[in-house]
C-alpha cells in the first residue's frame, strides 16, 4: 500500500490503515456541508482546516517537510470515500495531496520556499501554458489569466501553466511556475458552473510577476522522470510521470460520487412504491426486475473502476522502485485507466439517475448534484474519452501519440 522511502530525516508516519480511517472520518462533516459547498463556489476555511488536521496532505509529501510518502493508494481511497458525499471536496482534497507530490517535483530550492516553515502550505493550479513568461535575470515575467485554479481560496501558492520562448530544443517549451498568493489575485465571479461547483476552481490573475528560475518545472522533466525534485527527494515516487499521478485524483472523485449515488438510490428505493400513471401505482421499485439489473450492473462497473486504478497505481510504483523512471506502457496504461473510470462512472450513475423518478430533477437532491457533478469531471481535458483511448492505440500500432502522456 506504500512506497518504499528513504527519508531525508525521520519521520513519524501513521500505518495506513490509519491514514484511512481519518479519512473516512471526514465524509459525514463533507456530507454535512455538501449543498452549502456548491452554493458557495468553494470549501469553507474552516473545512479546508478540518482537512489540514488529518495530516492527509502529508501523505505524498516530501520527508524532509515532515510527509510520509506513503504513495497514491491513500489518495484513491480518500478521493472515493470523500466522493461518495462530496465530489467537489474529494476534488480539491485530493488535489491539495496530489500537488505536494507535484510540488516536490521542484528544485529544493522552491520546496524550502513553499514547506520550511509552512509544511501545511496547498498549492492550487492551473496547468494549461498559456501564461506568458519574459525571460529576465534570474527568471522570468509572468502575466496572464489561468482559469480553473481549483482549491485556490484555501492555498497559499498556484501552478501557472507558461510556454517558456525557450526550451532545450530552442523552441517554446511548457511549463509550470510556482507564484505565491501575494503575487496574484482571484477572481471570485469567474467560476458558477453548472457541476463540480464546490471546487472553487476560479480564474487567477497574475500581473508582470517575477518567477525565479528555481520556481519553474518544464512539462517534459515532470513526465519524463527527470524532475529536478527528484535528486534531492531520494524516493523513486518522485519519478513517477505526472499525469500518472495527478489525473488519477480528477477521475477518482467520479467514481465515489456513483458509488455515493448507488448506496442512495438503494437505500431510498427498498420501500418506496410507485404513483405514476405509465406502471401501476402500489409497486415495490425493488421489485423490478429492470431496477435490480440497473444496480448490479452499477455496482460491477464501480467495482472495476476502483481495481483499475489501483492496477495502474501498483504497476507505476513498481516501476519506479525497480528502474527509477516510468517506461511508456506504464505511462500510457495510467492515463487509459483515468479515463476508463471516468467514463465507466458516468455509465455507472446514469443506470441509476436514469432509473431515479422526477424527484431527482430538483437541485437539492444529492442523486442530482452528484451526476452533474460526474459529468462535469468527464469534460476535464485530460480524461476526454476519445482523445484518450485513440492515444492509447495510437501507441499500441506504433504511431505518433497525440495527447497528452
Amino acid at each position: 500500500m506504500s512506497i518504499a522511502t528513504a527519508s531525508v530525516r525521520a519521520v513519524e508516519t501513521p500505518a495506513y490503515e490509519e491514514l484511512i480511517a481519518r479519512g473516512h472520518g471526514l465524509v459525514p462533516v463533507f456530507a454535512d456541508r455538501a449543498a452549502q459547498c456548491e452554493s458557495d463556489c468553494r470549501l469553507s476555511d474552516e473545512t479546508v482546516d478540518r482537512f489540514r488536521a488529518t495530516g492527509l496532505h502529508k501523505t505524498l509529501l516530501p520527508a524532509a517537510y515532515g510527509g510520509y510518502e506513503m504513495g497514491f493508494s491513500a489518495l484513491l481511497e480518500t478521493s472515493f470515500s470523500i466522493g461518495r458525499v462530496c465530489a467537489s471536496s474529494a476534488w480539491v482534497c485530493g488535489l491539495y495531496m496530489v500537488h505536494s507530490w507535484l510540488g516536490g517535483l521542484f528544485p529544493k530550492q522552491a520546496q524550502d520556499e513553499m514547506w520550511s516553515q509552512d509544511p501545511g502550505a496547498f498549492i492550487s493550479g492551473s496547468y494549461a501554458p498559456i501564461g506568458k513568461a519574459v525571460p529576465v535575470d534570474g527568471g522570468y515575467r509572468l502575466s496572464g489569466r489561468f482559469p480553473f485554479s481549483s482549491g485556490s481560496p484555501g492555498a497559499a501558492w498556484n501552478l501557472c501553466g507558461a510556454m517558456l520562448p525557450t526550451g532545450p530544443e530552442g523552441r517554446p517549451a511548457p511549463a509550470f511556475t510556482l507564484v505565491p498568493k501575494a503575487d496574484y489575485q482571484i477572481d471570485w465571479g469567474s467560476w458558477r458552473p453548472v457541476g463540480l461547483a464546490g471546487t472553487g476552481s476560479f480564474d487567477v490573475i497574475v500581473d508582470n510577476a517575477f518567477v525565479p528560475d528555481h520556481r519553474v518545472l518544464r512539462f517534459s522533466d515532470a513526465v519524463g522522470s527527470t524532475a529536478p525534485g527528484a535528486e534531492s527527494n531520494e524516493n523513486p515516487l518522485y519519478r513517477i510521470s505526472l499525469l500518472t499521478g495527478v489525473a488519477f485524483t480528477l477521475a477518482m472523485p467520479a467514481v465515489g460520487a456513483a458509488a455515493g449515488a448507488l448506496e442512495r438510490f438503494i437505500d431510498e428505493n427498498k420501500v418506496r412504491q410507485t404513483h405514476g400513471a405509465v406502471v401501476l401505482g402500489g409497486k415495490r421499485i425493488a421489485d423490478f426486475q429492470t431496477i435490480q439489473k440497473r444496480v448490479g450492473e452499477a455496482a460491477a462497473r464501480i467495482d472495476a473502476c476502483r481495481l483499475v486504478a489501483q492496477h495502474a497505481i501498483d504497476a507505476a510504483e513498481r516501476e519506479a522502485r525497480q528502474d527509477g523512471k516510468s517506461s511508456m506502457p506504464i505511462r500510457l496504461l495510467g492515463r487509459r485507466s483515468q479515463s476508463f473510470i471516468a467514463n465507466e462512472a458516468k455509465t455507472a450513475i446514469d443506470l441509476i439517475f436514469d432509473a431515479a423518478g422526477g424527484r431527482c430533477l430538483q437541485q437539492s437532491h444529492p442523486l442530482q448534484r452528484a451526476w452533474r457533478d460526474v459529468a462535469a469531471i468527464n469534460h476535464h481535458i485530460s480524461l476526454n474519452f476519445d482523445a484518450v483511448m485513440s492515444m492509447y492505440g495510437q501507441f499500441v500500432f506504433g504511431l505518433p501519440l497525440e495527447g497528452q502522456y
